[in-house]
């Protein structure tokens, strides 16, 4: 099966950035994200981004 053009997109441009939390931690960041109407791949995308420009 051919890959998706959005497919091909991501894997040129993106670099993936596994890490490893406790259960407890992730369960907890993720209900957190959810009662604030956002999602941990948006905050954690936010922190980073934020970091590097004032670092």
């Amino acid at each position: 099966m051919a890959e998706s053009k959005q497919a091909q997109y991501i894997r040129k441009n993106y670099t993936r950035f596994p890490l490893d939390l406790k259960h407890e931690l992730l369960a907890g960041f993720k209900e957190k994200c959810k009662a604030n109407n956002t999602t941990p791949t948006t905050e954690i995308k936010k922190f980073i981004s934020e970091y590097c420009e004032n670092h």
